[in-house]
């Protein structure tokens, strides 16, 4: 339970703790780079419905109102602003904000009178084009605010609760599948585990939210139960393009159950990790945000794993790691058209990228590198952005390149070719499908040349080829704004199954830190097959087990291979085969 919000003389509210977000969608990703989680009116063009809260105000007058906000356009269009909401306390509006900030920063949005007592506040947005706004803030008196970490800093420190600690066996940070199958493995091994997701789902890139089908192969001998636990979170059918690629095909509520159902396992959705404590290259424990009821809580552990992808958590405790910040893969907003009965009128985007005079997959009856065309070419996995840009400070920019590449195909195919006329712009991921930033570096680093040998510790099998992505050739007149928004894949060969060795899942100098999932130690090209989600959760799986092994001996992840190897591969290798199906040609 929320407690109340009181306006006395000033007041700072988080608009991701609002208990009514109306058509807003709740975004944690970029947290740690801007300094919160931010509500976006992701409307598609139309706006949405009103986020909505209360606040006790002691005394009635006039008050200052100010929003974190950003004008998401203005690196490309500093005099444009699509995504223009403003606030309405006790029925008086505020002047329009996202019209100025540059960057995160506050805008002040002149004076309204509130009146004393319970007073409703809503934030309305006016255009449904990814307005944004992570915090609020009320003030009788004009103010200079902080931003960034610093204001994250300001928030928890004078508007949440501390929930005080918890003791777990082993915590897994990131709900995806490596850390959705590591969590599951050492639960099932008697471990007391935590798995902390910072979204209201599970699955990570295969989930409602971002929806990626399922990629590689499980089950190979000599290790054929490795997989099995993957294998519970397949889904029953795919949807690789278009319209067809609908919500209800990820099962999120079935993955919840799963993981809710394990006795040893608790899991803690929308909830942030914000920080970690570190001493002599041991954590000890992390920080968490309950950013939806503002908590805050502590967990320790004698083991923990990184499975946020982008390595969070082994980059705030000072893992060693590499990015490749200029070639690297980018991130996709996966997006589709359907054909309606009713289609309406779609606005120009003068602020999005300018393809009225350049070639795109879906314009026209061209057929695209995999022989689809029309809108099968629209929104699929090779709209894709952000790989010259460092994929952690930018991944935000990188995010709204996406989003700026479909408003600026959808009014040009609209608006200026006057095609598609009876469809609708349905869907879009607000949320990025990422593919490649931090490689937590462990004491082997795997490179593309090592595939041509097998090392003792292999056990976490890879089927998928070397799949690494460029920005696409033929679309480079697409790209005269400087952002390549469409790519190919670039793909060798692996000899597979490739079993990829235990040394890539454990930090070299974190010694109680477990990785998994793209963020393991590989090159840049060998990521191209570690990547995938299925291999993701079968390297998750050996991470759980390894950390049975810890537990069994009081040990470092370390030891699993200097000390107890033999131990640890005789028992994956016992794991019976449970191979179930899996939907689609999705092994390579």
């Amino acid at each position: 339970m929320q407690k109340k919000k009181i306006l006395n003389g000033s007041l700072l509210m988080a608009t991701a703790a609002f208990p009514e977000n109306g058509g807003w969608i709740r975004d944690s990703e970029f947290i740690l780079e801007m300094g919160g989680v931010y509500l976006l009116a992701h409307g598609l063009g139309k706006p949405v419905e009103d986020a909505e809260s209360e606040l006790l105000c002691t005394e009635s007058g006039e008050y200052h109102i100010y929003a974190y906000t950003y004008n998401w356009v203005a690196p490309w269009h500093k005099d444009m602003a699509p995504g223009q909401f403003d606030i309405e306390i006790g029925g008086n509006r505020s002047s329009v904000f996202g019209t100025k900030a540059e960057s995160w920063g506050w805008e002040h949005g002149g004076r309204i009178f509130i009146s004393e007592g319970i007073n409703k506040i809503r934030i309305h947005d006016l255009t449904g084009f990814e307005g944004r706004v992570a915090y609020i803030f009320i003030s009788k008196e004009e103010k200079d605010l902080p931003t960034g970490r610093d204001l994250l800093s300001c928030y928890i420190s004078e508007c949440t609760e501390n929930e005080g600690s918890s003791e777990f066996d082993f915590i897994v940070v990131g709900g995806g599948f490596a850390g959705m199958c590591a969590s599951l493995a050492a639960a099932r091994s008697s471990l007391k585990t935590l798995l902390v997701q910072d979204r209201p789902v599970v699955g990570g890139n295969n989930s409602s939210e971002i929806r990626v089908w399922l990629g590689g192969g499980t089950n190979y001998d000599p290790f054929p139960g490795l997989g099995n636990i993957v294998g519970e979170f397949e889904q029953k059918r795919i949807g690789h393009y278009g319209a067809e690629n609908k919500a209800e095909l990820y099962e999120d509520d079935r993955k919840l159950e799963i993981l809710r159902n394990e006795k040893n396992l608790t899991l803690l959705l929308e909830h942030c990790l914000i920080g970690s404590e570190t001493n002599d290259g041991l954590i000890s424990s992390v920080t968490l945000l309950d950013y939806r009821n503002e908590r805050v809580l502590k967990a320790h552990a004698p083991l923990f794993a990184d499975t946020t992808g982008d390595g969070h958590l082994g980059a705030m405790s000072g893992a060693d790691f590499e990015v490749t910040t200029n070639g690297h893969m980018g991130l996709s907003n996966l997006w589709h058209i359907e054909k309606t009965d009713n289609p309406q009128p779609f606005p120009r985007c003068l602020w999005a990228i300018d393809l009225s005079e350049a070639d795109f997959p879906g314009r026209g009856d061209k057929e695209d590198f995999y022989g689809h065309k029309r809108d099968l070419s629209l929104g699929c996995w090779f709209w894709e952005s952000g790989m010259t840009e460092d994929p952690i400070a930018k991944a935000e920019y990188a995010r709204d390149v996406n989003f700026r590449a479909m408003y600026g195909a959808w009014d040009t195919l609209r608006n200026i070719d006057k095609d598609y006329q009876d469809y609708e712009l349905t869907f879009a991921a607000a949320i990025a499908g990422k593919r490649e930033s931090r490689r937590l570096l462990g004491d082997l680093v795997l490179t593309k040349a090592d595939f041509a040998y097998q090392f003792p510790d292999a056990c976490a099998a890879t089927t998928w080829n070397f799949d690494v992505h460029y920005p696409h050739k033929d679309y480079y007149a697409a790209f005269h704004e400087g952002d390549a928004f469409i790519t190919m894949d670039c793909r060798e060969l692996v000899d597979w199954p490739y079993f990829l060795p235990y040394r890539i899942l454990y930090s070299r100098n974190i010694r109680n830190m477990f990785m998994a999932g793209r963020n393991v130690s590989v090159s840049h090209d060998a990521s191209g097959t570690a990547r995938v989600m299925r291999t993701c959760g079968i390297m998750g799986e050996v991470v759980g087990y390894a950390a049975a092994i810890c537990h069994k001996y009081g040990c470092k992840p370390k030891d699993v291979y200097a000390v107890h190897l033999d131990e640890f591969l005789s028992m994956l290798k016992r794991i019976e085969r449970k191979e179930v199906f899996k939907a689609g040609d999705t092994i390579v």
